[in-house]
């Protein structure tokens, strides 16, 4: 132990127990800059989802849906603005992080209604 290099950029390498088990492996922490100059703010209030043709990507078009009804029986369409890629890993860790935010949510101001009409009725007077 006194021969090995003290050098930061050295990693050091674990020596087993002289019992001859391994002690549990941790996962390396790796810290990755992210880059924010050219983040964008949209305001999405619709979205669809699609399996893509090669069924290795998840399409995501958001936009917005603003109900206004130029003429009568006739509604302005929806403006996609932005098409999101992702891959079904990244897919699957999105879904739970919505899920364990919505969940906080509901925890601190109650549950959320998705049914507008339903909404509608509920609300406190």
């Amino acid at each position: 132990m006194a021969d090995e290099a003290k050098n930061p950029g050295d990693v050091p390498t674990p020596t087993a127990p002289l019992s001859g088990a391994l002690p549990p492996q941790q996962p390396m922490q790796i810290q990755i800059p992210i880059d924010v100059s050219k983040l964008q703010t949209v305001y999405c209030n619709f979205f669809r989802l699609s399996l893509s043709s090669s069924t290795e990507e998840v399409l995501m078009d958001v936009g917005l849906h603003t109900g206004i009804m130029p003429a009568p029986n006739s509604v302005e369409p929806i403006h996609l603005s932005h098409r999101i890629v992702l891959n079904p890993f990244v897919a699957k860790r999105l879904m739970e992080s919505l899920r364990q935010i919505i969940a906080r949510h509901e925890q601190a101001f109650g549950a959320l209604e998705l049914d507008p009409q339903r909404r509608l009725r509920s609300r406190p007077q």
